[in-house]
């Protein structure tokens, strides 16, 4: 190939990239997920969109998927680091977030 014809070829390639995808026509994989910046609706969603919010964007927690042991651990620890939690509060935070953004199930 020439230099001028291996240039248009990386230009082209660089320009399907950046439309999305490859050379071939299929579409690039996600990079990444989009995770949502709002809780879901349900038992406890205020009351961690406000404890849990002081410190982190829903982001931030929206994406974890933990078991009961991995978000009782997690909320222990928040909690040992002045979380406003208190023992009821507590129950309610787990199952919410068990329930909301427990083990990604696979499919």
């Amino acid at each position: 190939m020439s230099a001028g014809r291996t240039a248009a070829f990386l230009l082209l390639t660089v320009a399907a990239f950046a439309l999305g995808t490859y050379v071939s026509g299929a579409p690039l994989p996600a990079r990444r997920a989009v995770y949502a910046k709002q809780f879901p609706a349900g038992e406890g969603q205020e009351l961690v969109a406000g404890r849990c919010q002081t410190c982190h964007s829903a982001m931030l927690i929206t994406q974890q998927r933990k078991d009961s042991t991995a978000w009782e651990k997690t909320t222990t620890l928040m909690e040992k680091w002045s979380a406003p939690l208190t023992p009821d509060d507590h129950a309610t935070v787990i199952r919410y977030l068990l329930r909301s953004f427990g083990p990604a199930t696979k499919k």
